[in-house]
């Protein structure tokens, strides 16, 4: 009976996995350290910032695919969920502190300074800004609300942070954000298997020579 060779991978097959895989955890690391500084701050520069990330990975992704017809559409995928991925952890974080160290207090609406319209072509839905004070507290903070109009004047049940790092937000204390978890995980799936098939697809190695 004939023994059955043991095929050793090429050393290109595993500079290629070993390389995608160290190149996606590094991505993940600094998305969640840009995510970390910028959920405590608010402004169109944040956003900005976001995109900016988004777009270098999805370059790097499409480079590292160049010459190949897919190229550009990894890299537009990989920029979509880099984006994604660091605002779930923005929320994640903003949410987690409230849960942490949040105190429920009812808050003053003063007044409403802000409406964004909603969108009926993707489903979303209306989101009204106020600015709030509450007990202790009397410096104005913004309190966003979404498919919900406030009364302004009137006091409301809702979760302040002592440290004034985050938004406040409407209701009780919430708990642990599973659902901001679980997106976080996809993403970083998705980002992980881009950057991998990328890595070895780009070593070129024999075991894909046809």
């Amino acid at each position: 009976m004939s023994r059955r060779r043991i095929r050793i991978p090429s050393g290109r097959l595993c500079a290629g996995v070993v390389v995608g895989v160290a190149v996606g955890l590094l991505t993940l690391w600094l998305l969640m350290l840009l995510g970390r500084a910028l959920y405590t701050r608010s402004g169109a520069w944040g956003f900005l910032l976001i995109a900016g990330a988004g777009i270098v990975v999805g370059c790097a992704v499409a480079f590292a695919r160049r010459g190949a017809e897919i190229g550009a559409s990894w890299g537009l995928l990989a920029a979509i969920a880099a984006m994604f991925f660091c605002a779930m952890h923005m929320e994640y974080l903003a949410s987690n502190a409230l849960h942490d160290r949040g105190r429920e207090v009812y808050g003053l609406i003063q007044k409403e300074t802000g409406y964004t319209m909603p969108n009926p072509s993707d489903g979303s839905p209306g989101v009204y800004t106020y600015a709030v004070s509450s007990p202790g507290n009397p410096r104005q903070r913004d309190l966003s609300v979404t498919a919900r109009e406030l009364e302004v004047g009137k006091e409301y049940l809702m979760t302040i942070d002592p440290q004034s790092k985050v938004r406040p937000a409407l209701g009780p204390r919430p708990g642990t954000d599973v659902a901001d978890l679980v997106w976080q995980i996809i993403c970083a799936v998705f980002i992980m298997f881009l950057w991998f098939a990328a890595a070895v697809v780009g070593f070129e190695p024999d075991e894909f020579v046809w």
